[in-house]
Parts: C-alpha cells; sequence; structure tokens
C-alpha cells in the first residue's frame, strides 16, 4: 500500500550527482589539492630582455669592490666629553663645527665677555703703574746713593783738610807757637 504522502527518492545520476551537498567536501579539496600543486610546481624565474649593445662581459678577477650607497643617517660619537670654560661668556665664533674629531689644545671657539676683557685691561695698567711706581724708586735710590756718595766724598775732604790743619797746628804747638787750646 502506497501512501501519497509517500514518494521514492530517487537516486540522480551523471553530472547532478557531482555536484550535491555531499560531493562539496570533495570539491573543497581537490581545489585545495590543485592550488598546493600550482605552488609547488610554478615557474619561479623571471625574464628580463636586455640590449646586447648594453651587456659588458669580462674576466672574473679577485679585488676590491667599491660600491657606494647614498643614505641619509645620524652618526653617534664613541665617547662625548662635557667641558665647561674657566670663564663663561657669548659665543662670539664657532670654530670647529659638531661631529669633527679635535685633539688636546685645539680651538673649538670664541668666546668673548666684556666684563673679564675690562678686568684684563685693568689690571695691565695696574701692572703698568706699578712699573711706573718701581722705576722711580729705583731712579730715588740711585739718587740718593749718588747724594750719599758725594756727602761721603766731601766728609773725606773735611777729615783730610782737617788732618793737614791738625797736623800743622800740632807742629806749631810742639815749638810752642800756638797755645794748647788752638
Amino acid at each position: 500500500m502506497e501512501h501519497s504522502m509517500d514518494r521514492k527518492i530517487e537516486q540522480k545520476k551523471g553530472i547532478r550527482r557531482a555536484f550535491t551537498k555531499k560531493a562539496l567536501p570533495f570539491w573543497g579539496g581537490a581545489l585545495l589539492l590543485v592550488f598546493i600543486l600550482w605552488l609547488v610546481f610554478r615557474d619561479d624565474s623571471k625574464k628580463l630582455r636586455i640590449d646586447a649593445d648594453n651587456i659588458t662581459v669580462c674576466t672574473v678577477t679577485s679585488g676590491e669592490f667599491n660600491d657606494y650607497i647614498r643614505i641619509s643617517g645620524q652618526v653617534a660619537p664613541m665617547t662625548t666629553i662635557q667641558i665647561s670654560p674657566l670663564e663663561g661668556g657669548v659665543v662670539q665664533q664657532i670654530v670647529t663645527e659638531e661631529g669633527s674629531r679635535v685633539k688636546a689644545g685645539d680651538v673649538i671657539l670664541i668666546l668673548s665677555n666684556e666684563n673679564l676683557d675690562m678686568q684684563i685691561l685693568t689690571s695691565e695698567a695696574d701692572l703698568a703703574e706699578k712699573e711706573n711706581i718701581l722705576r722711580n724708586t729705583m731712579i730715588q735710590m740711585e739718587q740718593q746713593k749718588l747724594s750719599v756718595e758725594q756727602e761721603k766724598l766731601q766728609l773725606q775732604m773735611e777729615v783730610q783738610r782737617n788732618r793737614r790743619t791738625y797736623e800743622a797746628q800740632k807742629s806749631l804747638y810742639n815749638d810752642g807757637l800756638i797755645a794748647r787750646e788752638d
């Protein structure tokens, strides 16, 4: 007895059978297998056509290969030394640029300090004044020395004159010609 609701489902045949829901995983697996095979066996070589006039053929030799590449960057020094001047001031001129190699005694920059310049000028003026005072003192000492020499010579002359007078009067006294008080 056949029921009206029961109907016999027929199996799909031929090409229709390949596109059923049950066949979808097989189709996905096949596509994946084709993709993997394509990745493995594809030709990765690229072709470049070059004019034969632009090609140079030479013998390979061993040597230095200089190839320059222009790049932008910043070079950091191996060591950085912080310096402080003994006197402060305003930078008047930068003699050595940043990053240059320097050695002890090289001028890096020139400072100007008006107060220090004034102190130096004042010190130089004081030194010149002290030198003048020293020179004047030495001249005065030389003049005093000459005065003392002159006075010494005058006293020596006076001693000689008094000695002659004494000798002359002693001889007169011995002869009894003058009194003892003279």
